[in-house]
């Protein structure tokens, strides 16, 4: 359960406004939101750590990706970011039923590739 509300994390984010290691944090970013906005629940999971990914039940997916439906509407703009070591924060502007507000993301590199801070999502 603790999973699904982690899913819900950015759900909420949302609302508040690639897997390679050659993907920037910008590109994770964007690619997270693309399969969100989709209602790609495994898609999301590939720029999830790992721990994450390894404990979603299947029922935990299913829930999500009925609430995920009303993420089609969703609009972002990545802003900027910024890398320090093994960690990034990507700013994004998310434009969500008519609300607008500036978000960051925070990124840490796990196996060589990035991946969207625990507890985030």
């Amino acid at each position: 359960m603790r999973k699904l509300l982690a899913v819900l994390g950015i759900i909420g984010l949302a609302s508040m406004a690639c897997g390679g290691s050659a993907a920037s944090p910008e590109d994770v970013v964007k690619g997270y939101l693309d399969a969100m906005k989709s209602g790609d629940i495994d898609g999301m999971m590939q720029y999830m750590p790992e721990s994450e990914r390894e404990e979603m039940t299947d029922e935990e997916k299913e829930m999500a990706e009925e609430m995920l439906s009303i993420m089609a509407a969703i609009e972002f703009e990545i802003i900027s970011s910024e890398i320090e070591g093994d960690e990034a924060v990507v700013i994004l502007e998310v434009d969500f039923m008519g609300q607008t507000d500036e978000q960051e993301v925070e990124l840490f590199m796990e196996n060589g590739k990035w991946v969207l801070e625990e507890g985030v999502i």
